[in-house]
């Protein structure tokens, strides 16, 4: 499922671009009207699915390329729609849309993180005295992380923690506690995903009868994403991996050796 960010109605008008005694130019001027969708956005929730709504929109910037050259910075949505700006007629254009930066993905709520969707639109061309529509598909493009332990892990071991952190930022740790939450209240983490090395640390520490266990495992990011970590124990130490994409869970089990009995 995806979050359709609909760019819709670009009404094109022949205009003089003019900069002092330089010759004139033919421009095109590109209205951006929201679209209601009738496509659900990604959901890494259980709550009802809501379609992308102007108000949800008001918070993400527009970008305008044409060629790969940055034709109008990035700018808010509703500034967008609500400004007349125009562009030489050509063909190439395409339009970007974020809901906030890689930055912002990752440095949101005390550091944990959050959603962050992006989506381009399809080349299109500035015509005068045509009206071309434009949508912009957003995704999810960052990863989302959780922790839960079962009943048994929280019987057997005290003072339990995971601590997870890309290989590519590993200076960046986010810590669970042993409620599952990080920075105390939070319970997710978001992290954006590299594309030369898109791989999670998972380390999970706590105590059984004072001696302190640890184990460690590597997953692999992908966008669009909830990972679901359910800790668990037993005696061959196993740990299993829920991963949840748009309310659908596909268990993936995986052993690693978190033995409190050895």
């Amino acid at each position: 499922m995806k979050k359709l960010l609909a760019l819709a109605g670009i009404a094109l008008i022949a205009a003089a671009c003019t900069n002092n005694d330089e010759p004139a130019q033919e421009c095109g001027q590109i209205n951006l009207t929201l679209e209601n969708s009738t496509a659900p956005e990604i959901e890494v929730s259980t709550r009802t699915v809501t379609d992308l709504t102007e108000t949800d929109a008001k918070d993400y910037n527009i970008q305008v390329l044409q060629n790969g050259n940055v034709k109008l910075e990035s700018t808010n949505f509703l500034t967008f729609k609500n400004t007349t700006f125009i562009f030489p007629i050509g063909s190439g254009y395409t339009v970007t849309a974020e809901s906030c930066t890689e930055e912002v993905g990752q440095s949101a709520n005390d550091g944990v993180g959050q959603m962050r969707y992006f989506g381009t639109s399809a080349p299109f061309e500035v015509r005068t005295n045509e009206i071309s529509n434009v949508k912009v598909t957003c995704t999810m493009a960052n990863a989302k992380v959780s922790i839960a332990y079962d009943e048994v892990f929280a019987q057997v071991f005290n003072g339990y923690t995971v601590e997870v952190s890309t290989e590519a930022e590993p200076s960046r740790i986010i810590t669970f506690d042993s409620n599952g939450k990080c920075n105390s209240i939070y319970d997710a983490a978001f992290f954006n995903i590299d594309s030369k090395n898109p791989n999670l640390k998972c380390t999970v520490s706590g105590t059984y009868k004072g001696n302190v266990r640890t184990a460690t495992q590597t997953i692999q990011l992908e966008a669009a994403k909830w990972y679901k970590l359910n800790i668990k124990t037993s005696a061959s130490g196993r740990i299993d991996m829920g991963i949840s994409v748009d309310d659908t869970v596909e268990e993936k089990p995986q052993d690693v050796e978190v033995n409190p009995y050895l």
